[in-house]
């Protein structure tokens, strides 16, 4: 996990440039430090982060800003004690940039005598991000995400190609489940 929040990484991107540097090469030759790159150097404005605030009691949401063939960029809004599951990506590469509170961020790999792709797994590090810190995870890690504060936590996700689906883990069991995702609808946290 890297904390450098784009200085020195090169000039700034706006969306429109991103979207066209993310589709210069095939997704599926990507790699994970240059999805980082391209990502810690979009400027996204207060604005359009804001649009997309949307909480909800029962759970983090996924609120799209912009999806392609080859990414998607999401605002996930967290209230305090809210917390993903222990998943992968399912073969998607992913950068998060804390854009407002503490993320508390927590890598898994297979625990002793586990293969890769199975459980149960294993906490091998954890640790609190502030506010412009970046992480995220290549393509076969498994993480856990959660805001400990007490106070909303915002968070901006890359994921490249667009994330359709979680890998969830378990620290007990060697059950793995593939589970779909949506977006977070205005309607369903109103």
């Amino acid at each position: 996990m890297d904390r450098d929040s784009g200085r020195g990484l090169g000039p700034r991107l706006t969306l429109e440039q991103f979207i066209i540097e993310m589709g210069r090469e095939p997704v599926s030759s990507l790699s994970h430090e240059r999805l980082t790159s391209f990502a810690r150097r979009l400027e996204l404005s207060d604005e359009l982060v804001d649009r997309r605030l949307r909480f909800a009691a029962d759970g983090y949401t996924r609120n799209l800003v912009c999806r392609t063939a080859d990414f998607e960029l999401l605002v996930l809004c967290w209230r305090p004690g809210q917390e993903s599951t222990i998943h992968g990506h399912a073969g998607s590469l992913n950068d998060i940039r804390v854009h407002r509170g503490a993320l508390t961020s927590r890598l898994f790999a297979p625990a002793a005598g586990a293969q890769a792709g199975t459980g149960p797994v294993t906490r091998t590090a954890e640790e609190v991000l502030a506010a412009g810190a970046h992480t995220g995870l290549d393509r076969d890690g498994i993480h856990q995400l959660a805001n400990t504060t007490d106070e909303d936590l915002v968070t901006v996700h890359v994921y490249a190609p667009p994330l359709m689906e979680l890998t969830v883990y378990s620290t007990e069991t060697d059950r793995v489940q593939r589970r779909p995702l949506r977006y977070t609808l205005a309607d369903d946290v109103a």
